[in-house]
């Protein structure tokens, strides 16, 4: 492999946690989901809503990206897990068919992106830049 495609491989792969780190206070474990769905969409913030299950090694391995985004944007930026399994209601109210699902919503509460699979934190951080969250 080249060395310019290796030197754009690891950038790619180390330049998030340098943009997650930087300036970001991390905490142990953030509560993803203390705040409902419903008072996230109605605090005037940002909302990044992932309906998932515990059980779902995808959602397992979006869990840390959510938490870093929490703490990267915290007071600027709802992240809230929603368990498709004990939230079913809501789940269809949302029309998510596919685990882990990622929605965001605008500061009205209007839908406005989702991705159905795993999201790099790359193209999370790209998305809600696109929106205005710097």
């Amino acid at each position: 492999m080249p060395r310019k495609i290796k030197l754009y491989l690891l950038l790619g792969l180390v330049l998030p946690l340098i943009i997650i780190s930087s300036g970001c206070q991390k905490t142990q474990n953030p509560e993803l989901t203390t705040m409902s769905l419903f008072t996230a969409l109605s605090n005037g913030n940002l909302t990044l809503a992932e309906f998932g299950s515990s059980s779902c090694i995808p959602c397992k391995e979006m869990k840390p990206i959510l938490e870093d985004l929490a703490n990267l944007y915290k007071g600027r930026l709802n992240v809230v897990i929603v368990d498709v399994y004990e939230q079913e209601a809501l789940t269809r109210t949302y029309a998510v068919v596919g685990i882990p699902t990622q929605v965001i919503f605008d500061i009205h509460g209007k839908e406005v992106t989702r991705h159905v699979g795993a999201w790099s934190l790359y193209s999370i951080l790209a998305q809600l830049k696109g929106l205005g969250l710097t």
